[in-house]
């Protein structure tokens, strides 16, 4: 058993140990405060890092879509129509007539569409004129193709083929 005498004798002993122990209760308080902030902040910052992510994602396709606004300008039937020739000497074609279309919205974009009547000589020269149309820096579809072949010179020994071609072809322009 304690007695009166052992307390006194030992009280700075007592003290001190009292004193420690109420130090390492007040210190793992403040280490689990401070660890929890630690967390919250870092689960904060993981969260800021997605934002940011997500932000320059946004940034990017805001970029991309600048050019493709660039791209896709409005062209005047005159420099469609000198691209179109363009191509048309290369792939041996013959423009017959060209019939502009109205125009259509489609929301931010504006669908612009020609009727180009043509003769061809054969299906490969035909084949290369719409490749080349579709292919073609400018943005064109070729949306409608009408074929009519018509044999020339039956009588002769090697009769010829002449194809009348009627292609619808599409321009996209940005608003």
């Amino acid at each position: 058993m304690i007695t009166h005498d052992a307390l006194e004798r030992n009280k700075n002993v007592i003290l001190n140990f009292a004193v420690i122990i109420l130090s390492l209760v007040i210190a793992l308080q403040l280490y689990r405060s401070a660890n929890s902030k630690i967390s919250i902040l870092t689960q904060q910052k993981n969260e800021e890092l997605e934002k940011n992510k997500v932000v320059e994602d946004i940034a990017g396709l805001e970029r991309k879509a600048e050019a493709y606004k660039k791209v896709f300008v409005k062209r005047d039937l005159a420099s469609v129509m000198d691209v179109i020739s363009g191509i048309a000497k290369e792939s041996s074609v013959k423009i017959i007539s060209v019939k502009p279309f109205g125009e259509d919205s489609l929301g931010n974009y504006l669908n612009s569409a020609f009727l180009i009547n043509f003769s061809a000589s054969s299906y490969h020269v035909l084949g290369d004129f719409i490749s080349r149309i579709e292919n073609d820096k400018d943005i064109y579809q070729v949306s409608e193709v009408n074929i009519n072949s018509i044999v020339t010179n039956v009588d002769s020994p090697t009769p010829s083929l002449e194809l009348n071609v009627s292609l619808k072809i599409n321009t996209i322009a940005y608003l």
